[in-house]
């Protein structure tokens, strides 16, 4: 199984779980979190304050379809 996330600039990661692939988008970001679950949650917080849409993140599955679905972040998928 490879997971897939399509973001909005165009990047692709690509990892053999979810929650290896927010790891990813995690290391990617321009703020420094020192948790996945911490980059979901300020994620989520700014998901608000710039698209005024709440979002659930109670796992890496959950919040990337949670991304997908606010259009945050182009598709998800698994090969």
């Amino acid at each position: 199984m490879t997971v897939k996330v399509l973001s909005n600039d165009g990047a692709l990661y690509e990892g053999k779980s979810y929650a290896e692939v927010v790891r990813m988008m995690k290391l990617d970001s321009f703020v420094h979190h020192s948790s996945k679950q911490e980059y979901m949650s300020e994620t989520a917080r700014r998901c608000v304050i710039f698209r005024g849409k709440e979002i659930r993140f109670n796992g890496p599955k959950e919040f990337l379809q949670e991304l997908q679905r606010i259009q945050a972040i182009q598709k998800v998928w698994v090969e």
